[in-house]
């Protein structure tokens, strides 16, 4: 019957949330405005509110409103979960700010967060894509002129007061997908000669009580074929075929096929692909020069021999995720740890401090998308709007992760031992004197004919 490694897997797989691409920084929008205009401000947020001229009034209802209607308040405009705690739906509320401070600075209009947002320098509001020219001067122009806001157009929502702090609830923690697995009850039904394991009583107490039976059984060669397929990914040989359909006790001969297919070598070679997958493995970095990755394949191998030795799962992502924490770890162990490697590289970013972080960003995703059965991406830059995910737990979850050591080829680690090393230096040298050969006898030929 499917082992350990076989129902891991499958439950990986179905618990899988898609992984969330980790999204443009989300955090405290910026706006602008023109300089030179002279009003009268104070440097207080919510105190003294200057008198504005019923042009500049104008020039918000007109000019302003439209931009922050269109492109700002769907995130920083509600009255319970808005992005960073930032509200741009009063002007107290602007001066005010949010997490990341005050969104305008009235001393220094042009280093206001705001507007430093909207020219994507830094933060990149809104996410959806850069303002136009024309509307970053708006903004430009409405900052520099001391934020003019009609007091008719402002609304200040009452927990904008300060900035709220996302909690865990109660309500949070009880949801169905963070409660621990429990082993349900085997529901009693009324055709209970079809049922042959407890799965089969769940499968059909759902069908009986939608009034529904259960299909008719597929005949042996079909039955054949699908679980070949499905565990090893290879049709069956036409004797194997005729031998299962030849057999008396179905039950019996079924067992004996599944005991097969899973000891076979491509049980391990078709599942671990599903794995090899969802943690991203590819055997080049990416980017414009894609350049390959060494050793690589040892990683595949290490996964595809982990399902055909029916490896615990707790074991496997040990393994993966401390190999060489263990004590006295193998090169088993230590090759596991290969999963750090398998995301895309830069090795020449613009920015190397923001690639340093992105790479740890894809292997936190990773972690998280493929254990936890979540992603944790959007975090990365404001609390996350749906799960219960805050962004400092996010940073505590990439700290795991920090000591990691940079991807390139100087940090590679030689594992094998020294007998290990001669006999695969041994057998490549094998290989290229044959190479040689082949080549000397295909040039001999070439020279007869050309």
């Amino acid at each position: 019957m499917p082992r350990n490694m076989l129902r891991s897997a499958l439950s990986t797989l179905l618990g899988l949330a898609v992984l969330a691409a980790s999204s443009a920084w989300i955090s405290s929008v910026t706006l602008a405005a023109e300089p030179n205009a002279e009003v009268k401000t104070t440097t207080t947020p919510a105190a003294a509110r200057p008198a504005f001229t019923p042009e500049q009034e104008q020039f918000f209802e007109r000019e302003v409103q439209p931009i922050l209607a269109g492109k700002c308040l769907k995130c920083h405009g509600g009255e319970e979960k808005v992005a960073s705690g930032f509200f741009i739906t009063s002007r107290a509320a602007v001066l005010r700010g949010g997490e990341l401070g005050p969104g305008v600075d009235l001393q220094k209009p042009n280093e206001s967060q705001l507007l430093q947002a909207v020219r994507y320098e830094g933060l990149e509001m809104p996410p959806s894509g850069k303002l136009s020219a024309h509307e970053v001067d708006v903004l430009t122009r409405w900052v520099s002129a001391g934020l003019p806001w009609p007091v008719k157009l402002e609304r200040e929502p009452p927990s904008a007061s300060e900035p709220k702090k996302k909690t865990i609830t109660a309500e949070d923690r009880s949801f169905w997908a963070y409660s621990p697995v429990v082993e349900p009850a085997v529901p009693s039904v009324k055709n209970s000669a079809w049922v042959r394991n407890p799965i089969d009583a769940f499968i059909l107490a759902k069908l009986e009580a939608e009034d529904l039976s259960p299909s008719v059984e597929v005949d042996p060669r079909t039955l054949m074929r699908r679980a070949t397929y499905d565990l090893v990914g290879l049709p069956p040989t036409v004797e194997e075929v005729a031998e299962f359909a030849r057999a008396k006790d179905r039950d019996q001969a079924y067992g004996v096929l599944l005991d097969r297919l899973l000891a076979s070598p491509h049980y391990g070679e078709k599942w671990g692909r599903h794995w090899l997958d969802l943690v991203r493995y590819a055997e080049t970095h990416g980017y414009e020069r894609d350049s390959a990755k060494p050793a690589a394949w040892r990683y595949r191998d290490y996964v595809v021999n982990a399902f055909n030795a029916d490896k615990p799962y707790d074991q496997f992502l040990r393994e993966q995720l401390a190999g060489d924490e263990q004590p006295n770890p193998s090169v088993e162990a230590l090759t596991a740890t290969g999963f750090y490697r398998l995301g895309i590289w830069d090795d020449e970013p613009a920015d190397r401090e923001l690639a340093v972080f992105d790479e740890l960003d894809g292997i936190a995703a990773t972690t998280s998308s493929v254990v936890l059965g979540m992603s944790v991406g959007c975090a990365r830059c404001h609390d996350h709007k749906r799960d219960p995910i805050l962004q400092r737990d996010y940073y505590r979850l990439l700290a795991c992760f920090r000591d990691v050591a940079p991807m390139n080829r100087e940090n590679l680690r030689r594992v094998a031992t020294e007998e290990t090393r001669q006999s695969y230096e041994s057998r490549v040298a094998e290989k290229r004197n044959r190479e040689a050969d082949w080549y000397t006898q295909i040039y001999g030929i070439e020279q007869r004919f050309l």
